[in-house]
């Protein structure tokens, strides 16, 4: 409501668009999300937020060669603030299309851009680990699970896999401990 309020005072605000895009896009209207979408890049071409939010909608949507060329135009633009972000998203999209490589490279980028970012390391070891490089692999998400307030199901599962790769069954058995003793609902546990 605030959204469509902003757009009968001022009917061509980019980022009113953008937002309403992202709403929809949580609400599962694709159509519209795009068509807002489009239309805020309609209004603002070079703005590389809303190409990141539409490109991270097209990757949702499985519309790949689409998704990557937005995060590129994203990733291209210049003093863009949120580069790592976009390259981090690029890198999420591009494993779930089995492009480990590319996935690698996007986040290594990312991940040198901003090394606190736990969604970044996390994604960053499990394409390690799907590529069997599983010592790196082991390094990024000990990092994600040295800090408690970012450990979750997920990262102590992706660690005790690591660790079973690596034929280190008592670190395996610890993480299983650790995500049975914290997170005993979880699929994971």
């Amino acid at each position: 409501d605030e959204v469509k309020l902003a757009l009968a005072v001022k009917p061509d605000l980019p980022d009113a668009y953008n937002l309403r895009g992202l709403i929809y896009q949580s609400l599962g209207d694709d159509k519209l999300a795009e068509e807002n979408f489009k239309r805020a890049l309609q209004l603002s071409p070079r703005d590389p937020d809303i190409m990141h939010n539409y490109g991270w909608f097209l990757c949702q949507t499985r519309r790949m060669p689409e998704a990557f060329a937005q995060f590129q135009q994203a990733i291209a633009t210049p003093r863009y603030a949120g580069m790592s972000r976009s390259l981090m998203t690029l890198g999420v999209c591009q494993a779930r299309t089995g492009a480990y490589a590319d996935a690698e490279r996007s986040l290594v980028r990312a991940y040198e851009l901003d090394p606190t970012n736990p969604v970044t390391a996390f994604n960053l070891a499990d394409v390690l680990y799907r590529r069997g490089e599983f010592e790196r692999a082991r390094f990024y998400i000990g990092r994600v699970n040295a800090v408690q307030e970012y450990t979750n199901a997920q990262t102590l599962w992706l660690a005790a896999r690591i660790e079973n790769k690596m034929g280190n069954q008592r670190g395996a058995r610890d993480y299983g401990r650790q995500l049975r003793a914290r997170f005993p609902q979880s699929p994971e546990s």
